[in-house]
């Protein structure tokens, strides 16, 4: 056989998987044509599709020494020395080629990802940039370029790269779980998970953007969705360590540590170096009132990483719980210093807001109030941190400033499901009727945002207020009762009354509900029976109390003793 049918014969073999008969046919041609730079290049593409980079080296050397003015043997030589972890050196030979072939796209973009690989960022992008002007379709830079500003907190400028990488490429897995995870890490849960679904599409068995869609889930507190997420990427990988303790954390946010503590334990087994699963099975200890094992668990977190953040800020919460407020102080101290050094280092707007919390928790209030204009000037260009900012001084009642900040954080981002339900907060019942239809989106969807609606139209327009509420939603009785007793239709109030008590038996207000619509309808047995339940509950309720003593007046019966127990708690209630 001649050197081009050795060849042939050398890439049959290759295509049919078989590349050690590959090789052999390649070397084979080799030593006929040794002068030949262009077996030595396939030599070389074939040991790196064999992840033998070492050996690809060596061949693109010789096919480089042979033929030095062919810029792709110099850009391959790169590549395997990239691979190679020798940086420097592949930066060497992409120059090489570049000087050769100066618009060559993918060598502008190889020798940006090896300055990347060094943290020279801002060579990185420069390269990135370079490559995106040789050839403007060219995704892999796009992707690149925006991948870098992720990772540098410009979260805002990374997603218009990353958009254009999807144009280019929307087979691109990858650049669309990285596109969600931009809109992610700037609070946008919804559109991420729009986008991760879109990842999804091209692999539906792509196990980061499954467990993402339940990461997402979670911080909009749909816990109960986010499960099935998480539990669709232990399937898919049963080691896949995060989606174990994910699950867990998610459980435990349910009122429901008994079945999480089981799926993090296990998460702690598969990776123990994680300090977030330490953190996470110390919440799951301090839900169940183990106390001790909890700061065992979260000491444990910070024997891996003495400056993590949210293992201090637990340790704190859990001695604040218990008494110890010396204690838990010098924890939030110490979840300040630590979170202080992340935002300088990162100036990351999320890395401020939570220093502002930390501090707020910690009660030191005006100084976290400073945190919030920190990450506005870090990214003015998002909603974020307004609406955050916002959210906090709601939580002080003062919200006059934080509507301000919420109006500023929807001229940025008018779509904000978050940003809207902020602004349902800071509204009257009449400004939500007036503006009505600018809440139309909420009648189907976003519980929480119904839930605020529904709660400030009941003393106006109860009928407005119950076309917001979904009759199917446990969570949503206790208000349809409310609005069905505003209307005076008491028997339908009673319904979803009784339907709310079974949903939550330990909740008293349901009790006292109960029984003031039974007085409407004058069942005033069924009224003291519901009066009886809510005293076991809090024997101390002036409300119950003043429940009970109110049936015994209108059945003409003796409530004196109520009287005299009610004026002890509160002067001001008279039977």
């Amino acid at each position: 056989m001649d050197v081009i049918d050795l060849i042939k014969k050398g890439e049959s073999f290759y295509e049919k998987g078989d590349s050690s008969s590959a090789k052999e046919k390649f070397l084979q041609a080799a030593s006929l044509a040794p002068e030949d730079p262009q077996i030595y290049n396939r030599l070389g593409m074939l040991e790196m599709s064999r992840s033998s980079p070492e050996a690809a080296k060596e061949f693109y050397e010789k096919a480089c020494t042979l033929a030095p003015e062919v810029a792709r043997y110099h850009m391959r030589l790169g590549d395997s020395l990239q691979r190679l972890s020798r940086y420097e050196e592949a930066i060497g030979a992409y120059a090489t080629s570049l000087d050769l072939e100066p618009r060559n796209a993918p060598a502008w973009n190889n020798r940006g990802f090896a300055n990347f690989n060094i943290n020279r960022w801002n060579e990185a992008l420069r390269c990135y940039d370079e490559s995106m002007k040789s050839d403007p379709t060219y995704a892999v830079a796009w992707y690149n370029y925006g991948y870098t500003l992720q990772l540098s907190g410009r979260l805002n400028d990374s997603k218009d790269y990353y958009q254009r990488a999807v144009e280019l490429d929307p087979n691109d897995k990858i650049a669309w779980n990285n596109l969600a995870n931009v809109h992610y890490n700037q609070g946008l849960y919804e559109r991420s998970i729009e986008l991760y679904k879109e990842s999804l599409k091209l692999d539906e068995e792509y196990v980061i953007a499954v467990n993402n869609i339940g990461n997402a889930l979670d911080h909009l507190h749909r816990y109960e969705e986010s499960i099935y997420y998480h539990e669709k990427a232990i399937e898919l990988d049963s080691t896949f360590h995060y989606a174990w303790m994910a699950k867990g954390r998610a459980l435990t946010r349910l009122n429901r540590p008994e079945e999480g503590l089981e799926f993090i334990e296990t998460s702690i087994e598969l990776e123990s170096g994680d300090p977030d699963y330490h953190e996470a099975l110390g919440r799951c200890f301090q839900e169940l009132k183990l106390y001790d094992k909890a700061r065992q668990i979260i000491n444990l977190g910070l024997s891996v990483d003495g400056q993590h953040v949210p293992c201090w800020v637990a340790l704190g919460d859990i001695n604040m719980e218990i008494g110890n407020t010396l204690q838990a102080m010098q924890c939030f101290d110490e979840a300040v210093r630590a979170q202080d050094v992340l935002s300088r280092n990162r100036m990351r707007d999320l890395d401020w807001i939570e220093k502002g919390r930390i501090l707020q928790n910690a009660g030191v209030v005006h100084e976290g109030f400073r945190q919030y204009i920190n990450a506005i000037s870090v990214a003015p260009g998002t909603g974020r941190p307004y609406f955050r900012n916002a959210q906090v001084l709601i939580d002080f009642n003062k919200l006059t400033e934080a509507r301000e900040l919420i109006d500023k954080g929807l001229e940025i981002d008018p779509n904000s499901i978050t940003g809207q339900i902020l602004l349902l907060k800071t509204l009257s019942g009449d400004e939500i009727k007036n503006r009505i239809n600018d809440f139309l989106i909420f009648k189907d969807n976003f519980s929480t945002a119904q839930q605020i609606i529904a709660n400030k139209l009941m003393p106006i327009d109860p009928e407005l207020g119950l076309d917001f509420l979904d009759f199917n939603n446990p969570k949503h009785f206790f208000l349809i009762s409310q609005c069905f007793f505003e209307l005076g239709k008491f028997s339908d109030s009673l319904i979803f009354a009784n339907k709310f008590i079974n949903f939550k038996p330990r909740e008293i207000k349901g009790f006292l509900n109960a029984g003031s619509i039974s007085i409407e309808m004058e069942n005033f047995d069924e009224a003291s029976n519901f009066f009886d339940m809510a005293l076991g509950i809090d024997n101390l309720s002036a409300e119950a109390i003043y429940g009970k003593g109110l049936v015994l007046k209108r059945k003409g019966e003796k409530y004196d003793d109520y009287q005299l127990i009610l004026s002890q708690i509160d002067k001001e209630l008279v039977i």
